[in-house]
């Protein structure tokens, strides 16, 4: 009876020592699992954050060859370029004309406007393309002078007076001249400064061109 208790005492030990290894075993290989879930977890986040910047660099890359208007408008002026061509950043492209009141944009030498050529002064623009003598000229006047020379030159806006009789079309970038009259002197001081006794220019001229009342940056014509 004795032995028979024994016997079943040593196989219930036994049998527990098995299931406590068993147990064992399980743990170290849900341990080992969960490392190797933990491990590819961390390369997982490793490979998105290098994928999260290589779209980044991407999407840069778009933005900075993407071509996109300052305003909406119509295209006035492009350049010319061929399939395959190459362009720099900062290269101008075209011009992009904005709906609005056309206007004379002229530029001065800065000895001959500074001082002289104001806001409110006549002028008058003969277009290169239209004849005097056939078509006349633009009746303007003086609406700006800028303050400061930008490349050698000033810019001088012109406001253009309405006139039903002109047979000029008026339309963006048409190149022409501008004279703007900075005083009006008598025959007699004409005379003088004929003479030399008085040196002065009863007008100014200067390259101009037709613009909208929001010009793009133009090339003179």
């Amino acid at each position: 009876m004795a032995d028979r208790r024994n016997a079943a005492a040593e196989s219930l030990r036994l049998a527990s020592g098995r299931l406590e290894g068993e147990q064992k075993t399980r743990e170290g290989d849900r341990q080992a699992h969960l490392d190797r879930l933990q491990g590819d977890l961390t390369r997982i986040k490793g490979q998105q954050t290098t994928t999260t910047a290589a779209i980044e660099r991407l999407r840069y890359e778009i933005e900075r060859r993407q071509i996109r208007a300052p305003v909406a408008g119509r295209i006035g002026e492009v350049a010319i370029l061929r399939a395959g061509a190459f362009v720099r950043e900062g290269d101008k492209l075209g011009a992009v004309v904005p709906p609005g009141k056309l206007k004379g944009v002229a530029m001065f030498f800065p000895q001959v406007a500074m001082g002289r050529i104001q806001a409110g002064q006549p002028a008058r623009i003969r277009l290169d393309g239209f004849p005097w003598s056939q078509y006349g000229s633009i009746s303007a006047s003086v609406a700006n002078v800028a303050s400061e020379v930008r490349e050698g030159w000033v810019r001088v806006e012109l406001s253009l007076n309405v006139d039903p009789t002109s047979k000029i079309p008026r339309q963006h970038g048409l190149p022409g001249t501008a004279e703007v009259e900075v005083e009006r002197i008598s025959p007699a001081m004409l005379v003088l400064r004929a003479a030399g006794q008085l040196v002065a220019a009863p007008k100014t001229a200067s390259d101009a061109q037709m613009e909208d009342s929001f010009p793009q940056d133009q090339r003179m014509q």
